[in-house]
Formats: structure tokens, C-alpha cells, sequence
């Protein structure tokens, strides 16, 4: 895959400066998903999902401020399942 373009949404999300965990799968399309999450001093869950082509560009890039009712691996999975989702629907590259 060559570089991933990031919009406004990855760098807004990226604008906390905290730790972060993150999970990524590239689908049999080619399709890449990027899913980060992080737990913030005040027990706050967000969660960014971004969905690329197989060349990089953006498809969905979109966070979460406040995950509620869920833990962090749960977060992890919706996001995983929404990157699947919108990666699966796309054309092989």
C-alpha cells in the first residue's frame, strides 16, 4: 500500500496527545482498516475508525468522543465490524 492520506478527522482525533492502542486488518479487497481507541484520564473511551483503498485514500475516516456502555474491546470490535462493513462494499483493487 503506498502512504495512507489522513483528513481533518484523523488529525483532530490525533490532536489528544494520550495513548492510544490500535488494530488493523487489510481486507481481500485490498481495503485497509485502521481502528484506535484510548481509555482518557477520566474514563472517557474514543475510538477512531478509518477505512482506506489499497492506494491509500481515504474511504470513511470518522472518531467517537464518547464510546458509550461499551469497554474498550468491545469498541475495538464495532469498529472493526463498521471498517469491514463499509471496506467489504468497495471494489478489488
Amino acid at each position: 500500500m503506498d502512504s495512507i492520506q489522513r483528513t481533518k478527522a484523523y488529525f483532530d482525533w490525533a490532536a489528544v496527545r494520550t495513548n492510544f492502542q490500535s488494530k488493523e486488518l487489510t481486507l481481500l479487497n485490498g481495503t485497509y482498516v485502521d481502528v484506535r481507541a484510548r481509555t482518557l484520564d477520566d474514563g472517557t473511551i474514543q475510538l477512531f475508525v478509518g477505512v482506506y483503498t489499497g492506494k491509500g485514500e481515504p474511504i470513511v475516516e470518522d472518531y467517537t468522543d464518547k464510546v458509550h456502555d461499551m469497554t474498550i474491546e468491545q469498541a475495538f470490535d464495532w469498529g472493526l465490524d463498521r471498517g469491514r462493513s463499509v471496506g467489504n462494499g468497495q471494489k478489488s483493487e
